[in-house]
């Protein structure tokens, strides 16, 4: 389901009389993140929000990893990653221990109940991109990912 914009939001228009891509992509993060929120809150996963998915969780598919990596490559604060990090923690997700290479270094690792949650992401994040694809085509999806990907870089988008 995507989310429509409320009627009294105006789509505003830029020189050449089209919305700005700039908003129509922002309009869509937005609306995905909605929908893929609204689909984690009705799912069997509890306490687990789309940034502590794509801030910790995700990172932590390889295997265990120091809280010190998943800061730089989420790029997001330390404090933030931090609060995710306990977030996911108390809610039975992840297991943080002491490295033992370096006492103050802390060692993520997810927990049964993480690596269940991450199944359920995966499978949440492909509905809402199928049935995009089934609202606009495959076809035009399949172009769509391939421009964004040509204009972002491979690699870019993880």
């Amino acid at each position: 389901m995507i989310t429509p914009l409320p009627a009294d939001v105006a789509v505003c228009a830029g020189a050449d009389g089209h919305p700005p891509l700039v908003s129509l992509l922002a309009r869509a993060q937005a609306s995905f993140v909605a929908d893929f929120e609204e689909r984690l809150r009705a799912s069997e996963i509890e306490g687990l929000s789309l940034a502590h998915s794509s801030n910790v969780l995700r990172h932590l598919a390889d295997g265990p990893r120091r809280a010190r990596d998943i800061v730089e490559r989420c790029g997001v604060t330390k404090q933030a990653v931090s609060q995710q990090i306990a977030h996911l923690e108390r809610n039975g997700f992840v297991s943080v221990c002491r490295d033992d290479e370096d006492q103050r270094a802390r060692i993520v690792a997810l927990t049964t109940k993480g690596e269940c949650a991450q199944v359920v992401v995966h499978r949440l994040f492909a509905e809402v991109e199928q049935e995009w694809a089934e609202r606009i085509g495959q076809d035009a999806s399949d172009a769509l990912r391939q421009a964004l990907t040509d204009l972002l870089g491979e690699g870019t988008a993880c």
